[in-house]
């Protein structure tokens, strides 16, 4: 059983175990090297981003100042820049080191490199992370970032002693933190496995329940308190470890607690007066199949619950889980602290979409969650399994291994989108810019009418445009910056998709590589005329889709 204790020790079963996934990312082709593995794990499952997100984050190479990836999160008020130095070892042997203090340096010398606007960057850092240096300082001329540096391995953490001259170089930097996140922490958050259980009791306030609703939609109102809320969706093979087989029809998963909104539901839950916990907090929204409500064996109401689910409250669940597993097995600071619960008994699949729905406001809820059990969805969900595509409907934070698909193709509802408003609408830049637009206003658009056998055809030519992706970034480490080409497309392959199809689209076997080398090539020639802006802004210009496809109808010269 892992725990707190084991956080800064070496556990041979949990290397193991990272190791196996490590390996599957590569045999599956998810990550192009194996020292993009560790990042890709954090980015997926702690900042819950996508993967054309995560290829634009990876500047792992020659010239990389010491910096593998960089992900600038947007969601707040202010933009969070975060650099991760990973490094993901081959053997136990190396593993049970510290994390090496070697290339720590290389960080301060990379804030260096940020703030002379006069360095020649073609010279100092490779092109993926000369993009992200100009995107940093677009985000500091308009706003106010912070910085996070994230030390990441499959390891262990850095002597402290080590760690004392990267600290005192950033000092004068308020805005700039510094975290460690190892094996231990890796396996926690990233690989995380849960326990199912058919049926859940557990006791409320004594204050009591209240009972209402028709035999079609039956409700019980009350608190629970944390201990009992913590009983409840505790793992029982590790009990401090979550079940999220509890939150299987949530809309969403947990969004961590670097999330600002969660933060403060962790600071009210630690907090000396939380008895007052609940006044400030919308609490849980529970369905079940059925529910049962035990007066007569306590003062405190029983209550069980068959087919549970915690479709609204996510966030202070697992807010207050991670508060009291520091305490655990002492959970007295926490005895005032109450949850408000509502309890729905159903099991009809619309009336719990519903629910779902209407009760998520604790937190912003991207447009994508609301349309997670849409009848298109998992309509489409269907015609997809059909042709041997399976349609991943939620986004969500589960800390589980991906199930074994057994070879079978997969595609994300968000990819899905963005393919058909790249390849069948032509509006790639709306794909990359506002994705949240795919499952709010333009949702019928994109998904009202789906001819799935031509999403299908988008889904073929958006692979074959992500081998070629794959190739170059290879490139680009292999042979070095500046004698690969084309290194824009790690960002422009929604806009070669489109490409693609205007060309031609029908394009069968050997000339579909062709149809994407001219694809490519018009957009290195609308780049040249552009004078070479950073391709974050280029791709995300509106103008810059219209001029590619003016420029792939006009007529060509014989």
């Amino acid at each position: 059983m892992s725990s707190r204790a084991d956080e800064g020790s070496f556990n041979l079963a949990d290397f193991e175990r990272l190791e196996e996934r490590i390996e599957r990312l590569i045999s599956d082709g998810i990550v192009a090297a194996r020292s993009h593995a560790i990042v890709h794990l954090i980015l997926t499952n702690k900042f819950y981003c996508q993967p054309f997100e995560i290829h634009e984050a990876m500047t792992d190479g020659p010239n990389d100042s010491g910096i593998d990836a960089v992900y600038i999160d947007r969601r707040g008020d202010e933009p969070a820049v975060h650099l991760f130095q990973s490094k993901v070892f081959e053997s136990e042997r190396k593993a049970r080191n510290p994390f090496p203090a070697s290339s720590l340096e290389k960080v301060y010398r990379f804030f260096q490199i940020l703030k002379n606007r006069k360095a020649d960057l073609k010279k100092l850092v490779n092109p993926q992370l000369e993009q992200k240096v100009l995107e940093i300082r677009h985000e500091i001329d308009r706003h106010f970032p912070t910085f996070k540096v994230w030390l990441v391995s499959n390891g262990t953490s850095c002597l402290p002693h080590e760690m004392q001259p990267l600290r005192r170089a950033l000092s004068s930097q308020e805005d700039v933190e510094i975290e460690e996140f190892h094996l231990w922490e890796v396996v926690e958050f990233c690989l995380n496995s849960h326990s199912a259980r058919t049926n859940h009791t557990f006791f409320a306030r004594d204050t009591g329940v209240i009972e209402a609703g028709t035999s079609e939609l039956r409700s019980v109102v009350g608190y629970i308190s944390a201990k009992q809320l913590y009983d409840l969706i505790k793992d029982l093979r590790d009990e401090r470890k979550v079940d999220y087989s509890v939150f299987n029809l949530n809309v969403r998963g947990f969004l961590g607690l670097d999330n600002a909104v969660n933060r403060e539901i962790f600071r009210s839950a630690t907090a000396r007066e939380n008895i007052h916990f609940s006044s400030f907090n919308n609490g849980i929204t529970i369905v079940g199949s059925t529910v049962r409500v035990n007066r007569t064996i306590s003062d405190r109401p029983k209550i069980g619950i068959k087919r549970m689910s915690i479709v609204n409250g996510a966030q202070t669940c697992h807010a207050i889980f991670e508060a009291m597993k520091d305490y655990y097995p002492k959970f007295d600071a926490f005895e005032h602290l109450s949850v408000l619960f509502r309890i729905f008994e159903t099991d009809n699949p619309e009336l719990i979409s519903s629910i779902a729905i209407s009760t998520n406001s604790q937190n912003r809820i991207m447009p994508r969650d609301l349309r997670a059990n849409d009848e298109s969805q998992v309509r489409l969900e269907g015609a997809l399994l059909e042709r041997g595509i399976r349609y991943r409907r939620k986004r969500s934070f589960s800390l589980e291994a991906d199930e074994d698909m057994g070879g079978m193709r997969s595609i994300d509802a968000l990819k899905a989108g963005q393919i058909i408003l790249s390849f069948l609408h032509q509006d790639p830049a709306r794909a990359k810019r506002d994705s949240d637009s795919i499952f709010s206003e333009f949702y019928g658009k994109v998904f009202g009418d789906v001819d799935v056998d031509k999403l299908v055809d988008g889904i073929d030519w958006f692979e074959l445009i992500e081998k070629r992706r794959q190739y170059i970034e290879d490139e680009v480490r292999i042979r070095g910056s500046h004698r690969a080409e084309n290194t824009f497309v790690t960002y422009g392959v929604f806009h070669i998709l489109m490409m693609c199809g205007i060309i031609n689209g029908n394009a069968q076997g050997d000339e579909r590589e062709a149809v994407i080398d001219e694809a490519i090539d018009l957009i290195a020639n609308l780049l040249l005329d552009e004078g070479y802006p950073a391709y974050y802004s280029f791709f995300r210009d509106t103008k810059i889709a219209e001029k590619l496809r003016n420029s792939a109808n006009e007529p060509k010269l014989i």
